[in-house]
Protein backbone atom coordinates (compact mmCIF):
# COMPACT_ATOMS: atom_id res chain seq x y z
CA UNK A 1 0.00 0.00 0.00
CA UNK A 2 1.27 3.45 -0.94
CA UNK A 3 -1.02 6.43 -0.49
CA UNK A 4 -0.31 9.20 -2.97
CA UNK A 5 -1.37 10.36 -6.41
CA UNK A 6 1.75 11.35 -8.33
CA UNK A 7 2.78 7.96 -9.73
CA UNK A 8 -0.70 6.85 -10.74
CA UNK A 9 -1.48 10.22 -12.31
CA UNK A 10 1.79 10.12 -14.27
CA UNK A 11 0.93 6.73 -15.78
CA UNK A 12 -2.68 7.78 -16.39
CA UNK A 13 -1.46 10.80 -18.36
CA UNK A 14 0.97 8.65 -20.35
CA UNK A 15 -1.84 6.28 -21.34
CA UNK A 16 -3.73 9.16 -23.03
CA UNK A 17 -7.13 7.52 -22.60
CA UNK A 18 -10.48 8.65 -23.95
CA UNK A 19 -12.62 8.37 -20.82
CA UNK A 20 -16.43 8.01 -20.53
CA UNK A 21 -18.70 11.04 -20.42
CA UNK A 22 -19.70 10.24 -16.84
CA UNK A 23 -17.45 9.03 -14.00
CA UNK A 24 -19.17 8.36 -10.68
CA UNK A 25 -16.82 8.19 -7.69
CA UNK A 26 -17.91 6.68 -4.35
CA UNK A 27 -16.15 6.61 -0.96
CA UNK A 28 -17.26 5.55 2.52
CA UNK A 29 -16.67 3.07 5.33
CA UNK A 30 -19.67 0.81 4.72
CA UNK A 31 -22.04 0.39 1.79
CA UNK A 32 -19.93 1.92 -0.96
CA UNK A 33 -19.51 -1.34 -2.84
CA UNK A 34 -23.23 -2.06 -2.71
CA UNK A 35 -24.25 1.35 -4.06
CA UNK A 36 -21.65 1.06 -6.85
CA UNK A 37 -22.91 -2.40 -7.81
CA UNK A 38 -26.52 -1.20 -7.67
CA UNK A 39 -25.80 1.74 -9.98
CA UNK A 40 -23.97 -0.52 -12.42
CA UNK A 41 -26.91 -2.94 -12.41
CA UNK A 42 -29.45 -0.15 -12.91
CA UNK A 43 -27.50 1.23 -15.87
CA UNK A 44 -27.04 -2.23 -17.33
CA UNK A 45 -30.76 -3.00 -17.16
CA UNK A 46 -31.35 0.25 -19.07
CA UNK A 47 -28.88 -0.83 -21.75
CA UNK A 48 -26.37 1.88 -20.83
CA UNK A 49 -22.80 0.65 -21.27
CA UNK A 50 -20.82 0.91 -18.05
CA UNK A 51 -17.69 -0.29 -16.29
CA UNK A 52 -17.50 -0.85 -12.53
CA UNK A 53 -14.23 -0.81 -10.59
CA UNK A 54 -14.53 -2.37 -7.12
CA UNK A 55 -12.31 -4.07 -4.57
CA UNK A 56 -11.35 -6.45 -3.26
CA UNK A 57 -12.26 -9.34 -5.52
CA UNK A 58 -14.00 -12.30 -3.92
CA UNK A 59 -13.28 -15.23 -6.24
CA UNK A 60 -11.46 -13.99 -9.38
CA UNK A 61 -9.18 -11.01 -9.94
CA UNK A 62 -11.22 -9.91 -12.97
CA UNK A 63 -14.20 -9.14 -10.70
CA UNK A 64 -12.51 -5.83 -9.93
CA UNK A 65 -13.37 -4.63 -13.43
CA UNK A 66 -16.88 -5.49 -14.61
CA UNK A 67 -18.30 -4.36 -17.93
CA UNK A 68 -22.10 -4.33 -17.96
CA UNK A 69 -22.09 -6.46 -14.82
CA UNK A 70 -19.71 -9.17 -16.03
CA UNK A 71 -15.98 -9.39 -15.15
CA UNK A 72 -13.78 -8.60 -18.12
CA UNK A 73 -11.88 -11.53 -19.59
CA UNK A 74 -8.45 -12.55 -18.32
CA UNK A 75 -7.12 -11.82 -21.81
CA UNK A 76 -8.39 -8.23 -21.73
CA UNK A 77 -7.06 -7.82 -18.20
CA UNK A 78 -3.62 -9.08 -19.25
CA UNK A 79 -3.52 -6.82 -22.30
CA UNK A 80 -4.31 -3.80 -20.13
CA UNK A 81 -1.50 -4.75 -17.73
CA UNK A 82 0.96 -4.78 -20.65
CA UNK A 83 -0.16 -1.27 -21.63
CA UNK A 84 0.29 -0.10 -18.04
CA UNK A 85 3.73 -1.70 -17.85
CA UNK A 86 4.83 0.11 -21.00
CA UNK A 87 3.46 3.42 -19.68
CA UNK A 88 5.14 2.94 -16.30
CA UNK A 89 8.60 1.74 -17.30
CA UNK A 90 8.76 1.21 -21.05
CA UNK A 91 11.22 2.81 -23.43
CA UNK A 92 10.96 6.53 -24.08
CA UNK A 93 10.07 7.56 -20.52
CA UNK A 94 12.51 9.56 -18.44
CA UNK A 95 11.36 8.06 -15.15
CA UNK A 96 10.21 4.61 -14.08
CA UNK A 97 6.99 4.65 -12.03
CA UNK A 98 6.48 2.04 -9.32
CA UNK A 99 2.83 1.06 -8.95
CA UNK A 100 1.04 -0.95 -6.25
CA UNK A 101 -1.30 -3.85 -6.98
CA UNK A 102 -4.34 -1.62 -6.33
CA UNK A 103 -3.04 1.16 -8.57
CA UNK A 104 -2.53 -1.29 -11.43
CA UNK A 105 -6.06 -2.70 -11.12
CA UNK A 106 -7.49 0.84 -11.03
CA UNK A 107 -5.63 1.69 -14.24
CA UNK A 108 -6.93 -1.51 -15.83
CA UNK A 109 -10.45 -0.22 -15.13
CA UNK A 110 -9.62 3.15 -16.67
CA UNK A 111 -8.41 1.42 -19.84
CA UNK A 112 -11.43 -0.91 -19.93
CA UNK A 113 -13.86 2.01 -19.57
CA UNK A 114 -13.02 3.38 -23.01
CA UNK A 115 -16.08 3.13 -25.22
CA UNK A 116 -18.52 2.91 -22.30
CA UNK A 117 -20.90 5.70 -21.29
CA UNK A 118 -20.34 5.51 -17.54
CA UNK A 119 -17.46 4.51 -15.27
CA UNK A 120 -18.20 3.79 -11.60
CA UNK A 121 -15.26 3.92 -9.20
CA UNK A 122 -15.25 2.50 -5.68
CA UNK A 123 -12.58 4.13 -3.53
CA UNK A 124 -10.06 1.76 -1.99
CA UNK A 125 -8.98 3.49 1.22
CA UNK A 126 -9.93 6.97 2.40
CA UNK A 127 -10.29 9.28 -0.57
CA UNK A 128 -7.87 12.19 -0.63
CA UNK A 129 -4.81 10.09 -1.47
CA UNK A 130 -6.51 7.05 -2.97
CA UNK A 131 -5.49 6.16 -6.52
CA UNK A 132 -9.09 6.55 -7.71
CA UNK A 133 -8.82 10.28 -6.98
CA UNK A 134 -6.36 10.78 -9.86
CA UNK A 135 -8.88 11.08 -12.66
CA UNK A 136 -11.89 13.31 -13.29
CA UNK A 137 -15.41 12.66 -11.97
CA UNK A 138 -18.88 13.86 -12.93
CA UNK A 139 -20.34 13.27 -9.47
CA UNK A 140 -19.11 11.95 -6.12
CA UNK A 141 -20.67 10.27 -3.11
CA UNK A 142 -19.75 9.47 0.49
CA UNK A 143 -21.71 6.66 2.15
CA UNK A 144 -21.62 5.97 5.90
CA UNK A 145 -18.46 6.94 7.78
CA UNK A 146 -17.11 4.99 10.74
CA UNK A 147 -13.92 5.03 12.79
CA UNK A 148 -11.47 2.95 10.73
CA UNK A 149 -7.84 2.97 9.62
CA UNK A 150 -7.10 5.56 12.29
CA UNK A 151 -3.36 5.22 11.73
CA UNK A 152 -3.86 6.56 8.20
CA UNK A 153 -7.08 8.59 8.09
CA UNK A 154 -7.19 10.21 11.53
CA UNK A 155 -8.23 9.27 15.03
CA UNK A 156 -11.71 10.80 15.09
CA UNK A 157 -14.79 10.66 12.88
CA UNK A 158 -14.66 14.26 11.56
CA UNK A 159 -11.04 13.79 10.44
CA UNK A 160 -11.86 10.49 8.73
CA UNK A 161 -14.93 12.06 7.11
CA UNK A 162 -12.84 14.88 5.66
CA UNK A 163 -10.42 12.40 4.09
CA UNK A 164 -13.30 10.62 2.39
CA UNK A 165 -15.06 13.83 1.33
CA UNK A 166 -11.83 14.95 -0.33
CA UNK A 167 -12.92 13.02 -3.42
CA UNK A 168 -15.23 16.01 -4.11
CA UNK A 169 -14.51 17.70 -7.43
CA UNK A 170 -14.81 21.48 -7.95
CA UNK A 171 -18.26 22.61 -9.10
CA UNK A 172 -19.47 19.01 -9.23
CA UNK A 173 -22.13 17.39 -7.01
CA UNK A 174 -21.13 15.58 -3.84
CA UNK A 175 -23.84 13.37 -2.34
CA UNK A 176 -23.46 12.64 1.36
CA UNK A 177 -25.34 9.98 3.27
CA UNK A 178 -26.73 11.93 6.23
CA UNK A 179 -24.61 10.97 9.25
CA UNK A 180 -25.90 10.84 12.81
CA UNK A 181 -23.20 13.18 14.11
CA UNK A 182 -23.59 16.86 13.18
CA UNK A 183 -19.85 17.48 13.44
CA UNK A 184 -19.18 14.76 10.87
CA UNK A 185 -21.50 16.37 8.34
CA UNK A 186 -20.00 19.81 8.98
CA UNK A 187 -16.50 18.40 8.47
CA UNK A 188 -17.49 17.03 5.06
CA UNK A 189 -19.21 20.26 4.07
CA UNK A 190 -16.08 22.19 5.06
CA UNK A 191 -13.95 19.90 2.91
CA UNK A 192 -16.37 20.34 0.00
CA UNK A 193 -16.08 24.13 0.20
CA UNK A 194 -12.42 23.71 -0.71
CA UNK A 195 -12.79 20.97 -3.32
CA UNK A 196 -10.04 20.46 -5.83
CA UNK A 197 -6.42 19.42 -5.99
CA UNK A 198 -4.12 21.84 -7.81
CA UNK A 199 -1.49 19.08 -8.28
CA UNK A 200 -4.03 17.28 -10.44
CA UNK A 201 -4.66 20.37 -12.51
CA UNK A 202 -7.91 21.23 -10.74
CA UNK A 203 -8.79 24.80 -9.85
CA UNK A 204 -10.06 24.71 -6.25
CA UNK A 205 -13.71 25.69 -6.01
CA UNK A 206 -16.69 24.58 -3.88
CA UNK A 207 -18.49 21.37 -4.74
CA UNK A 208 -22.29 21.19 -4.76
CA UNK A 209 -23.31 19.31 -1.58
CA UNK A 210 -26.49 17.24 -1.42
CA UNK A 211 -27.37 15.45 1.82
CA UNK A 212 -29.43 12.28 1.39
CA UNK A 213 -31.67 11.35 4.31
CA UNK A 214 -31.84 7.65 5.15
CA UNK A 215 -34.66 6.29 7.27
CA UNK A 216 -33.48 4.62 10.45
CA UNK A 217 -33.51 0.84 10.18
CA UNK A 218 -33.07 0.77 6.39
CA UNK A 219 -31.33 -2.30 5.03
CA UNK A 220 -27.93 -1.88 3.39
CA UNK A 221 -29.47 -2.50 -0.03
CA UNK A 222 -32.38 -0.08 0.45
CA UNK A 223 -29.96 2.60 1.65
CA UNK A 224 -27.89 2.03 -1.50
CA UNK A 225 -31.07 2.40 -3.56
CA UNK A 226 -31.89 5.77 -2.01
CA UNK A 227 -28.36 7.06 -2.56
CA UNK A 228 -28.26 5.84 -6.16
CA UNK A 229 -31.70 7.33 -6.79
CA UNK A 230 -30.56 10.76 -5.61
CA UNK A 231 -27.48 10.71 -7.86
CA UNK A 232 -29.33 9.37 -10.92
CA UNK A 233 -32.11 11.95 -10.62
CA UNK A 234 -29.59 14.77 -10.39
CA UNK A 235 -27.61 13.56 -13.41
CA UNK A 236 -30.72 12.96 -15.51
CA UNK A 237 -30.25 9.18 -15.69
CA UNK A 238 -33.33 6.98 -15.94
CA UNK A 239 -34.34 5.62 -12.54
CA UNK A 240 -36.94 3.13 -13.77
CA UNK A 241 -34.64 0.10 -13.40
CA UNK A 242 -33.16 1.00 -10.01
CA UNK A 243 -35.94 -0.69 -8.07
CA UNK A 244 -35.55 -3.83 -10.18
CA UNK A 245 -31.80 -3.61 -9.62
CA UNK A 246 -32.29 -3.35 -5.85
CA UNK A 247 -34.44 -6.47 -5.78
CA UNK A 248 -32.33 -8.56 -8.17
CA UNK A 249 -28.73 -7.44 -7.62
CA UNK A 250 -26.39 -10.38 -7.10
CA UNK A 251 -23.63 -8.85 -5.00
CA UNK A 252 -21.23 -11.51 -3.83
CA UNK A 253 -21.04 -12.19 -0.09
CA UNK A 254 -23.56 -9.50 0.82
CA UNK A 255 -26.52 -11.40 2.27
CA UNK A 256 -25.97 -13.93 -0.50
CA UNK A 257 -28.14 -17.01 -0.24
CA UNK A 258 -26.93 -20.30 -1.72
CA UNK A 259 -29.48 -23.12 -1.88
CA UNK A 260 -28.48 -26.70 -1.13
CA UNK A 261 -28.32 -27.38 -4.86
CA UNK A 262 -25.42 -24.92 -5.13
CA UNK A 263 -23.42 -26.27 -2.19
CA UNK A 264 -24.15 -30.02 -2.50
CA UNK A 265 -24.89 -30.08 1.22
CA UNK A 266 -26.72 -27.46 3.28
CA UNK A 267 -28.12 -24.01 2.34
CA UNK A 268 -25.69 -21.17 3.05
CA UNK A 269 -26.04 -17.44 3.71
CA UNK A 270 -22.85 -15.40 3.23
CA UNK A 271 -22.11 -11.88 4.41
CA UNK A 272 -18.86 -9.96 4.74
CA UNK A 273 -19.37 -7.90 7.86
CA UNK A 274 -15.76 -6.78 8.15
CA UNK A 275 -15.82 -4.03 10.80
CA UNK A 276 -17.71 -3.36 14.07
CA UNK A 277 -20.30 -1.01 12.59
CA UNK A 278 -20.82 -3.28 9.60
CA UNK A 279 -21.44 -6.33 11.79
CA UNK A 280 -23.83 -4.45 14.07
CA UNK A 281 -25.65 -3.06 11.05
CA UNK A 282 -26.40 -6.40 9.38
CA UNK A 283 -27.72 -8.25 12.45
CA UNK A 284 -31.38 -7.12 12.08
CA UNK A 285 -31.33 -8.18 8.43
CA UNK A 286 -29.57 -11.41 9.39
CA UNK A 287 -32.40 -12.13 11.82
CA UNK A 288 -34.90 -11.65 8.98
CA UNK A 289 -32.93 -13.90 6.63
CA UNK A 290 -32.60 -16.67 9.22
CA UNK A 291 -36.33 -16.47 9.86
CA UNK A 292 -36.94 -16.66 6.11
CA UNK A 293 -34.58 -19.48 5.12
CA UNK A 294 -34.13 -21.63 8.25
CA UNK A 295 -36.47 -24.35 9.44
CA UNK A 296 -37.92 -23.87 12.91
CA UNK A 297 -38.43 -26.21 15.85
CA UNK A 298 -40.49 -25.02 18.82
CA UNK A 299 -40.30 -21.50 17.46
CA UNK A 300 -36.48 -21.35 17.22
CA UNK A 301 -34.59 -21.30 13.89
CA UNK A 302 -32.24 -24.18 13.08
CA UNK A 303 -28.96 -22.67 11.90
CA UNK A 304 -25.19 -23.01 12.22
CA UNK A 305 -22.43 -20.40 12.20
CA UNK A 306 -19.11 -20.32 10.35
CA UNK A 307 -16.97 -17.37 11.33
CA UNK A 308 -13.51 -16.11 10.39
CA UNK A 309 -12.01 -12.65 10.36
CA UNK A 310 -9.03 -10.55 9.40
CA UNK A 311 -7.21 -8.75 12.26
CA UNK A 312 -9.36 -6.29 14.21
CA UNK A 313 -8.24 -3.42 16.44
CA UNK A 314 -10.53 -4.59 19.24
CA UNK A 315 -11.62 -8.14 18.53
CA UNK A 316 -13.85 -8.51 21.59
CA UNK A 317 -15.63 -5.22 20.78
CA UNK A 318 -16.05 -6.30 17.17
CA UNK A 319 -17.64 -9.63 18.10
CA UNK A 320 -19.79 -8.52 21.06
CA UNK A 321 -22.98 -8.03 18.98
CA UNK A 322 -22.55 -11.42 17.31
CA UNK A 323 -22.00 -13.15 20.65
CA UNK A 324 -25.21 -11.56 21.94
CA UNK A 325 -27.03 -12.67 18.79
CA UNK A 326 -25.85 -16.24 19.33
CA UNK A 327 -27.22 -16.17 22.88
CA UNK A 328 -30.58 -14.94 21.60
CA UNK A 329 -30.70 -17.48 18.74
CA UNK A 330 -28.34 -20.32 19.73
CA UNK A 331 -26.83 -21.96 16.62
CA UNK A 332 -26.68 -25.74 16.33
CA UNK A 333 -22.96 -25.52 15.54
CA UNK A 334 -20.32 -22.82 15.87
CA UNK A 335 -17.41 -23.38 13.51
CA UNK A 336 -14.40 -21.05 13.61
CA UNK A 337 -11.90 -20.94 10.79
CA UNK A 338 -9.25 -18.74 9.19
CA UNK A 339 -9.71 -16.79 5.93
CA UNK A 340 -6.95 -17.26 3.38
CA UNK A 341 -5.69 -14.99 0.60
CA UNK A 342 -6.30 -11.62 2.24
CA UNK A 343 -4.02 -8.64 2.63
CA UNK A 344 -3.26 -9.68 6.22
CA UNK A 345 -3.14 -13.16 7.77
CA UNK A 346 -6.49 -14.13 9.27
CA UNK A 347 -7.04 -14.42 13.02
CA UNK A 348 -6.42 -18.00 14.16
CA UNK A 349 -9.55 -19.98 15.07
CA UNK A 350 -7.94 -20.89 18.39
CA UNK A 351 -7.73 -17.18 19.29
CA UNK A 352 -11.38 -16.72 18.35
CA UNK A 353 -12.38 -19.70 20.49
CA UNK A 354 -11.13 -17.90 23.61
CA UNK A 355 -14.07 -15.48 23.41
CA UNK A 356 -17.29 -16.16 25.29
CA UNK A 357 -19.35 -18.20 22.82
CA UNK A 358 -21.41 -19.53 25.74
CA UNK A 359 -20.72 -23.18 24.88
CA UNK A 360 -17.94 -25.76 25.11
CA UNK A 361 -18.30 -27.51 21.74
CA UNK A 362 -16.95 -24.78 19.45
CA UNK A 363 -15.15 -26.33 16.47
CA UNK A 364 -11.88 -24.88 15.11
CA UNK A 365 -10.47 -25.50 11.62
CA UNK A 366 -7.43 -23.89 10.06
CA UNK A 367 -8.85 -24.36 6.54
CA UNK A 368 -12.32 -23.20 5.45
CA UNK A 369 -12.62 -26.37 3.33
CA UNK A 370 -12.35 -28.49 6.47
CA UNK A 371 -15.04 -26.39 8.15
CA UNK A 372 -17.40 -26.97 5.21
CA UNK A 373 -16.66 -30.69 5.04
CA UNK A 374 -17.28 -31.05 8.76
CA UNK A 375 -20.77 -29.55 8.50
CA UNK A 376 -21.48 -31.51 5.32
CA UNK A 377 -21.05 -34.73 7.28
CA UNK A 378 -24.00 -33.86 9.54
CA UNK A 379 -27.65 -34.50 8.83
CA UNK A 380 -29.70 -31.46 7.80
CA UNK A 381 -31.65 -31.39 11.06
CA UNK A 382 -28.38 -31.00 12.97
CA UNK A 383 -27.17 -28.09 10.83
CA UNK A 384 -30.01 -26.13 9.25
CA UNK A 385 -29.08 -22.92 7.48
CA UNK A 386 -25.32 -22.28 7.55
CA UNK A 387 -24.50 -18.60 8.08
CA UNK A 388 -20.94 -17.58 7.18
CA UNK A 389 -19.88 -14.21 8.54
CA UNK A 390 -16.71 -12.14 8.81
CA UNK A 391 -13.97 -11.53 6.31
CA UNK A 392 -14.84 -11.04 2.64
CA UNK A 393 -11.89 -13.31 1.91
CA UNK A 394 -13.53 -16.10 3.90
CA UNK A 395 -16.65 -15.80 1.79
CA UNK A 396 -14.43 -15.93 -1.29
CA UNK A 397 -12.82 -19.09 0.04
CA UNK A 398 -16.25 -20.70 0.42
CA UNK A 399 -17.49 -19.59 -3.00
CA UNK A 400 -14.34 -21.00 -4.60
CA UNK A 401 -14.89 -24.32 -2.84
CA UNK A 402 -18.48 -24.37 -4.11
CA UNK A 403 -17.23 -23.70 -7.65
CA UNK A 404 -18.72 -20.23 -8.02
CA UNK A 405 -16.19 -18.84 -10.49
CA UNK A 406 -17.97 -18.60 -13.86
CA UNK A 407 -19.09 -15.34 -15.47
CA UNK A 408 -22.69 -16.35 -14.80
CA UNK A 409 -21.96 -16.80 -11.08
CA UNK A 410 -20.04 -13.53 -10.86
CA UNK A 411 -22.39 -11.38 -12.96
CA UNK A 412 -24.23 -8.65 -11.04
CA UNK A 413 -27.53 -9.69 -12.58
CA UNK A 414 -28.99 -12.54 -14.64
CA UNK A 415 -28.49 -11.88 -18.34
CA UNK A 416 -31.64 -13.77 -19.39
Amino acid sequence: MALGLKGTRTVLDRLELSLPEHILHVAGSNGKGTVCALMATGLGLEGIGNVLFSSPHVVRLEERVRRNGIPISSEEFDQAILLIHDAACGEGHETIVDLTFFEVTYLVAMIASQGSSVLILETGLGGRLDATRCGPATACMVTSVTREHIDILGDDLPAIAREKAAIARPKRPLFIREPIETEVLEAMKLEARNAGNSELGETPSPAEVYVVEIEKGSTVRNEAYLLALAMFQHLGFSTESLETARDNLRWLARMQFLPSSSTSSHPYLLDAAHNPSGLLRILPELEQQITKHATHVTGMPIWSLIFGTSPQEELSHFLAPLLDFCRKYPPKNIVLTKPHGGRYPGVSPESLSLLDWNRDDVQCYELPSDAIHSLASYDAKHVGLVVSLGSLYLQGNLLSIFGWSSDEHLSLYAKD
